[in-house]
């Protein structure tokens, strides 16, 4: 799945309140879904479980919610708080997804092939047994896929980021492909498998296990190569959202205690595309059925500090909605995800819980989900970071998703790495950064 959700479209940089508080700070009515889901654009939030409402830093703020820019005491030319971040690979594919690539690229239809062209040369109960283990392998892929979710999410980017004193500014530029669909498993092709199995175990055997199939040979007594006649399907719909953008913060003194605000200004380039294909030979194809569209949008966030140590905070990505329709005519509903976070920071420990305020929209015919996070993150020394994380998804349409992450600096050289799994998806992020 990862060549056939990335292939053609990867072009490099290219193609805590309640909802009423919200919908009072934009002065909108916020769906009951929202679109594609709010987001991991760095290495850091991917190792705290995807938290980053109140806990994002001067690293990766500008990406989640600007305003927590504002809140160093120091102008920036005495410090090294700023940073450029460059590149950022964030990917995250569902286990079904790469199930899908593994049938491409370990060439597990191709072994079927082989096996009965073995078989063909030289029947006896090897070569027999050889078209039971081919036809066998791929059985319980389709049986892992069948009625499984496609999920794809992956960003390629860099930030800038500039603190001053109570106020800052950002830079980001990137390309999150994201895509989800619904792999449909035929009856008919898992039957016909257990046939060849069936049928070749009969032959290895000598006749004393499994059944004689003779409809799977020829008027020639040949056996017949089944991978043609294979109609499984997986069906793949998505978008390629190109974002340049500013973000700017100010800190202010109300009710008695600093809170920010902060507004990122972005240009989107959309590139729409649907496909389906075959799950055996063919490959879907998001070059195919495309269609593009840029517009213009904005990000805002509200962070409030109480006392020393806690921080609320509110980011609300994507205020103006959209849709885009493919060429075939689905329509991709881009709506405003805002999230609302807390975070408590004492000494060199943080800790931090995200939630969702609406469900995210599928992009295809996939399961909506809602997420709630916790993350922590430890200076353990001066170059080194700990990170841990967990995410949750409060629909119960996935499974929950453990995380982790080391962090360090060397000089003025900065790396990040996390890693995230769960029972049906995995996740990777690598950066390089430097502090200035």
């Amino acid at each position: 799945m990862l060549g056939l959700l990335i292939a053609g479209n990867m072009r490099l940089l290219r193609s805590i309140a309640a909802r009423v508080a919200v919908c009072s700070l934009l002065g909108l009515s916020l769906p009951a879904q929202a679109g594609p889901n709010f987001g991991i654009y760095d290495a850091r939030t991917m190792a705290m479980g995807s938290v980053s409402a109140a806990s994002a830093n001067n690293d990766n703020a500008q990406f989640y919610n600007a305003a927590l820019l504002a809140f160093n005491e120091e102008i920036e030319e005495r410090t090294q708080d700023g940073r450029i971040l460059l590149p950022l690979l964030v990917a995250e594919f569902s286990e079904s997804a790469l199930d899908i690539e593994k049938i491409s690229q370990d060439g597990i239809s191709q072994a079927i092939s082989g096996s009965i062209s073995g078989f063909n040369a030289m029947p006896n109960a090897n070569t027999a047994q050889a078209v039971v283990s081919a036809t066998g392998n791929l059985d319980a892929y389709l049986e892992r896929l069948d009625g499984e979710d496609l999920r794809a999410d992956v960003f390629l980017g860099m930030g800038l980021s500039e603190p001053g004193k109570f106020q800052g500014a950002g830079f980001f530029l990137g390309v999150r492909l994201l895509a989800g669909g619904l792999s449909t498993i035929s009856e008919t092709d898992r039957a016909l498998l257990a046939d060849y199995q069936e049928g070749l175990l009969f032959v290895a055997s000598g006749g004393d296990d499994g059944q004689a199939h003779p409809e799977l040979f020829d008027a020639n007594g040949a056996l017949i190569d089944p991978s043609n006649n294979l109609e499984s399907t997986a069906n793949a719909i998505g978008v390629t959202i190109t974002e340049v953008g500013v973000a700017m913060s100010k800190q202010f003194q109300l009710f008695g205690g600093p809170i920010a605000a902060g507004i990122s200004f972005k240009a989107l380039d959309v590139e729409t595309f649907e496909d389906t294909q075959r799950i055996v030979d063919d490959r879907i194809s998001v070059d195919q059925n495309n269609e593009a569209e840029t517009h213009v949008n904005f990000d805002v966030g509200l962070i409030k500090e109480i006392g020393s140590n806690w921080r609320i905070g509110l980011a609300v990505k994507d205020v103006v909605p959209h849709d885009y329709k493919t060429s075939l005519g689905t329509v991709i509903r881009l709506r405003p995800r805002p999230r609302i976070g807390a975070s408590y920071q004492t000494g060199s420990f943080q800790v931090a819980m995200d939630v969702d305020v609406v469900e995210s929209e599928p992009l295809g015919i996939e399961k909506p989900t809602q997420e709630a996070a916790v993350g922590a993150e430890w200076l353990i020394d001066a170059p080194f970071k700990l990170r841990a994380g967990y995410r949750h998804d409060v629909l119960g349409n996935r499974d929950g998703i453990l995380s982790a992450g080391v962090g360090a600096q060397w000089k003025r050289l900065v790396v990040d790495a996390a890693y995230a799994q769960g029972s049906d998806s995995r996740s990777a992020a690598l950066q390089f950064g430097m502090a200035f």
